[in-house]
């Protein structure tokens, strides 16, 4: 909305209510200085120092001129109204950071939130956050140096006594012959999964940021818990990874315990937790989709969210086409790693997807002849009075009917937001060709070009979220979600902890 003369002369600004600044962005891989604010829902949004200055100041509630005084006298250039109220309508009230104290400018819409590819969905709090960081900070000796060194040695020393020692298809045969067992390695590898997510708050606390909820939500088309540690992002680089690998450490943990006992007691399905824990830790670690390895590897690079460089990527290798401001924003070093993953997870993951496009009938159709005969051996085992055939057989039966579910989701989402981003690919186009020729294409409504803005980067969006989130006004900001995180000027999200 813009702001008429008389409107201005009234106007005194304030940051919105529950808004804190969490200071400059540390390990951030981007060329100019950024600074991080939290907005009352959780969003963390990275904003350029201007943005930053504009808010630190308006803490005080002055008027526009005087906010404009103040500003340039801080940032050593000058920033008139005009300029002012550009950078405050089209960036800062948009995402809801700033407002009208005397209510003489009317509130926007409801502040965008991250909307991230590949994000977890419908997700709920299994615990709550004052229960989390209770946890996490009676678990934070763990993360004592000598202590992490202890454990890491004696994970090598378990793998080794149980490769000579021990019996993998012994161990397998116990527990299929005793569906009991099953149903406990199940309920144990569900309990490691929360442990896992402990990890990440009790990391996050350890590096002295504030953990959010543990829940539990949908990633892609399975079943998953996540944490909230969207607050890490006021960690410097060291702290952010002991937070992503904290997940994988506390499964250390979890080895060592199950691993101790097998060795005690020769417990098959304490040495099935052990394998399958395991396998699951290396699982975590690929970074093509927002596991662990991907926070790890956004962190190292200073990127929050690496899915929202891939359209910038790749129409910056296309010949002919200058190189996108998201692009060149990034430091070197950061530019080659944003690069290589976007060359190496973009052509893996639309292979992923054409296999299981192609597969899917025959997917489809095993999966339901496997449901047809869990159902039969539910029927019979609920006739016969044998209830952990019952729960073993319904368990089988959701966790086939839920991945097809899921497929059956995410297939027409893929397809339309391939529309959109073709939309928006077109419009770059059209939109380049305006400014190149200085006339608009023929085709299409014409549309008046808006004001410039500072150079550099505007905001971004965390979730981890999640934990490990769409672009809105180019080069000056992007919202992110992580864990979840934002840019000003666009949205992306780190989902929770996975």
């Amino acid at each position: 909305m813009t702001i008429d003369s008389s409107q201005q002369e009234a106007v005194r600004w304030r940051l919105v209510p529950g808004v804190e600044l969490l200071g400059p962005v540390t390990g951030s891989g981007l060329v100019q200085e950024t600074y991080l604010v939290q907005r009352r829902d959780g969003q963390v949004i990275q904003i350029s120092a201007l943005l930053n200055l504009i808010l630190k100041t308006a803490e005080s509630e002055p008027t526009t001129d005087k906010l404009a005084l103040d500003v340039s006298s801080s940032y050593g250039r000058e920033l008139d109204r005009s300029g002012l109220n550009m950078l405050i309508e089209q960036k800062l009230r948009p995402l809801g950071l700033i407002e009208d104290a005397t209510g003489t400018v009317p509130m926007d819409d409801p502040a965008p939130t991250a909307r991230p590819l590949l994000a977890l969905r419908l997700k709920g709090a299994i615990l709550p956050a004052r229960a989390v960081n209770r946890l996490a900070a009676m678990l934070r000796p763990i993360y004592f140096p000598p202590v992490v060194i202890f454990a890491l040695v004696a994970l090598v020393g378990l793998d080794i006594a149980l490769f000579v020692s021990s019996s993998l298809m012994s161990a397998l045969e116990q527990v299929l012959v005793t569906p009991t067992l099953l149903l406990g390695l199940f309920a144990m590898m569900v309990v490691g999964a929360v442990i896992h997510e402990l990890g990440h708050a009790t990391a996050c606390k350890y590096g002295g940021a504030e953990p959010g909820v543990i829940g539990f939500g949908v990633y892609l088309v399975f079943p998953a818990f996540f944490t909230n540690v969207t607050d890490s992002y006021r960690l410097n680089r060291s702290g952010k990874l002991r937070t992503d690998l904290g997940g994988l450490y506390f499964n250390v943990w979890c080895v060592l315990l199950a691993g101790a006992g097998f060795l005690l007691t020769g417990n098959g399905i304490l040495l099935l937790f052990v394998i399958t824990t395991q396998i699951m830790m290396l699982q975590q670690l690929p970074p093509t989709i927002r596991l662990d390895g991907y926070f790890v590897l956004a962190d190292l690079a200073g990127v929050p969210d690496l899915f929202s460089r891939v359209g910038p990527v790749l129409r910056s290798i296309i010949p002919g086409r200058p190189v996108d401001p998201r692009v060149t924003e990034l430091r070197p070093a950061a530019r080659r790693i944003v690069k290589v993953w976007v060359l190496t997870v973009v052509p893996a993951l639309v292979l992923l997807f054409a296999w299981l496009l192609w597969n899917l009938p025959f997917i489809v159709g095993q999966a339901s002849s496997a449901v047809v005969v869990h159902a039969h051996a539910l029927s019979a085992a609920w006739a016969g009075g044998r209830p952990v055939e019952v729960v073993l057989s319904s368990l089988s039966i959701f966790l086939l009917v839920l991945p097809i579910a899921g497929i059956v989701v995410i297939i027409p989402k893929l397809f339309f937001d391939g529309l959109k981003a073709v939309r928006r690919f077109r419009k770059s186009r059209n939109t380049e060709a305006v400014r190149d020729t200085g006339h608009l294409p023929a085709a299409g409504p014409a549309r008046a070009a808006g004001p410039a803005g500072p150079a550099g980067p505007a905001a971004h969006m965390r979730l981890k979220q999640q934990a490990r989130h769409a672009e809105v006004a180019g080069p000056m900001g992007h919202l992110k979600a992580r864990r979840t995180r934002a840019v000003a000027g666009g949205l992306h999200h780190r989902m929770p902890k996975s």
